[in-house]
């Protein structure tokens, strides 16, 4: 189906997963866990700077924007400089071309979006970005998610507080940001984004829930607002989602449910499947993380993941070859329950 992230029939694999609840261990083949040894307590959201050398990083405890190398010893250095009390408290964050990082801020009930350009050596003041657009006003809280567009002209934000739209789309050009198109809900059913990535086929792609407990819905939207695509993902208490740098698989980080190793907190990896004779998603159990919190693609085979308990870990997922692994869907053991 045209716009879909995951083809029907052509299992989307990059690197191979282990069985859903168990651990990496050392010496087991799937992908390799690599804590980075740098200070991570306060970091709660992730962006990939264009060339996937550099994560840059929300660090809520010092309301900074850090630079984090994930291949280069795990090397940060702040690239936009602890707000003052008073200003803006960063939320989320985008890497934009012309080494530009976009952040949504919250000033109390106010959102909006600063634009900062960074510097080799040094952070920029917190109060002196490039722009600030208005988002608009809500008090509720807010985790909100940002994804660039692969044309790099346009991106989107997800997460902010019911009162504002569920989607909002801005069309940038240079140091330029203009806010371009709000979206609704897809179906009307109360859902909202709750995760957000941008496809191969440059498309929209919004992981959808009404509450934490709800069952997401993978949702590929169209360049002028259309739905493309709704399937299942099996998966609730979806934190976070990235596409492989080369488009070729999608992943998400979700929280453990139920507590009994029905769903266990980690990395997932949504594979296409046919389900009585339609298109559906396949998720699957790759790395099992405590509390995973963030996440994005650093190549077409590694990423970052912000996961644990305070203090948090920072650690690099890169997937290697190796045996797929029986993995159970969350969705066949509901339904057992069920009968």
């Amino acid at each position: 189906m045209a716009g879909s992230p995951v083809t029907a029939g052509s299992p989307v694999t990059a690197g191979s997963p282990v069985t859903a609840g168990s651990p990496v261990t050392a010496g087991s083949p799937g992908p390799s866990v690599t804590p980075l040894e740098i200070e991570a307590e306060g970091i709660s959201a992730l962006a990939t700077s264009l060339n996937g050398q550099t994560v840059y990083g929300i660090d809520e405890s010092r309301r900074a924007v850090v630079a984090i190398e994930p291949f280069a010893g795990g090397r940060r250095r702040d690239v936009v400089a602890p707000a003052a009390e008073g200003r803006p408290h960063p939320v989320s964050l985008a890497a934009l071309p012309g080494d530009i990082v976009v952040v949504v801020c919250r000033a109390n009930d106010t959102w909006s979006l600063l634009t900062y350009r960074t510097r080799p050596e040094e952070s920029v003041d917190a109060a002196e970005p490039l722009q600030e657009v208005l988002l608009g006003r809500g008090d509720a809280p807010g985790t909100a998610a940002m994804a660039v567009s692969r044309t790099r002209d346009w991106f989107a934000v997800v997460g902010l507080p019911p009162s504002l739209p569920p989607v909002v789309r801005a069309a940038f050009a240079g140091p330029g940001v203009r806010r371009h198109r709000d979206e609704p809900s897809s179906d009307g059913s109360g859902g909202r984004p709750v995760a957000v990535a941008v496809g191969p086929a440059d498309e929209l792609v919004t992981l959808e829930a009404s509450d934490r407990k709800a069952i997401a819905s993978l949702v590929s939207t169209g360049h002028g607002g259309r739905e493309l695509l709704r399937l299942d993902t099996g998966l609730a208490d979806v934190r976070g989602a990235a596409f492989a740098r080369d488009g070729s698989s999608l992943w998400v980080i979700a929280g453990d449910v139920g507590g009994d190793g029905r769903q266990p907190a980690g990395l997932w990896r949504l594979d296409a499947a046919i389900r009585e004779g339609r298109q559906a998603v396949r998720p699957t159990c790759v790395v099992r993380l405590a509390d995973p919190l963030a996440v994005a693609a650093v190549s077409d085979n590694s990423l970052v993941v912000v996961h644990g308990t305070l203090p948090r870990t920072i650690s690099r997922i890169d997937m290697t070859a190796g045996d797929v692994a029986d993995v159970v869907d969350p969705r066949e053991e509901r339904r057992e329950e069920g009968e």
